[in-house]
């Protein structure tokens, strides 16, 4: 079926809003033999009737209803782009759309977008929060231009990955927990704890999983968060052990609410980078974004391995 053209669709809105022919036509501007003539080719292209007639009186049909909702949401999403295109034409702005996880968004991206807008202030920046398989999926179905993520493998050569930095999990448990008096021994006493970890989805619980796996330490089935707050709120109130990278933790770390403990020599270890379509060539505005988020993830990582000073 070929889709009808926008200028169809304004007819028979006008139509909808008007209920009667010469007053669709004169607010389109054209005759009311050209608005007949638009709305019965209309009905033949979808193969249903739109409107009946009832005495002077117009009214949708059920198909009509259902037509109507869909081309006001089709018109408007148009306009607006149009209207996106007009101030970037007459203003010189950019824009780009960033998928980031939660972690990102709270602890990096702020400081971020502060030296970012200082040097593209006309570029105006969108962001979508997901963990990075549904971030990868925003840049697939052209919902985000970039995306930072943890590096996996993927079974394609869809994105390109540009490394960014690298991180350290550890464990964290409040302070009055008894890891906090002896350090554990790993195989024995990591499978009479309740680990918790990030979602059962993720790259970050892969990993865990893998690197258990490996060094062959047991361990019960973690309770899985999607959010690395409720990970550090729940380990305060003693729920169990969290799993989770030092620098996320830092704040708490520094002011004695949580203690952290490294999970094993050597510990398991994240790649973090952005993700970009491989047919893109970045823009300016995206080079220096990601250069820019080098620098503040870096520093944020770097500054989570300093031990708290103590008294």
């Amino acid at each position: 079926m070929n889709l009808p053209d926008i200028r169809q669709l304004n007819i028979f809105i006008a139509l909808e809003e008007t209920r009667s022919f010469t007053a669709a036509a004169r607010l389109c501007f054209i005759t009311q033999s050209a608005v007949s003539h638009s709305i019965k080719a209309l009905e033949k292209q979808l193969d249903c009737p739109l409107i009946e007639r009832m005495g002077k009186r117009i009214i949708l049909t059920p198909y009509g209803e259902v037509f109507l909702h869909h081309s006001k949401r089709v018109v408007a999403e148009l306009e607006t782009g149009l209207s996106k295109l007009a101030k970037l034409k007459q203003w010189g702005y950019t824009s780009i759309h960033i998928g980031v996880p939660d972690s990102i968004c709270q602890l990096v991206l702020p400081g971020a977008l502060k030296d970012f807008y200082e040097k593209h202030p006309r570029c105006e920046v969108s962001v979508s929060i997901g963990d990075t398989s549904e971030i990868l999926k925003m840049i697939n179905d052209g919902q985000a231009d970039l995306g930072l993520g943890i590096q996996q493998a993927l079974p394609d050569q869809k994105f390109i990955f540009t490394p960014l930095a690298d991180d350290e999990l550890c464990f964290i448990t409040s302070t009055g927990h008894p890891w906090t008096k002896q350090e554990p021994t790993m195989r024995k006493e990591l499978s009479d704890v309740r680990l918790i970890t990030y979602s059962a989805k993720s790259e970050t619980k892969r990993l865990v999983t893998r690197h258990f796996n490996e060094h062959v330490i047991q361990h019960h089935q973690p309770l899985t968060l999607g959010n690395m707050e409720a990970i550090k709120e729940m380990t305060k109130l003693d729920m169990g052990v969290g799993i989770i990278p030092r620098w996320v933790a830092r704040r708490e770390i520094e002011d004695g609410s949580l203690t952290s403990h490294p999970i094993s020599t050597p510990p398991p270890k994240r790649k973090w980078g952005v993700f970009s379509p491989a047919h893109k060539t970045l823009a300016l505005p995206e080079e220096d974004f990601i250069t820019i988020c080098k620098e503040h993830l870096e520093a944020a990582i770097q500054a989570g391995t300093v031990e708290p000073a103590t008294a």
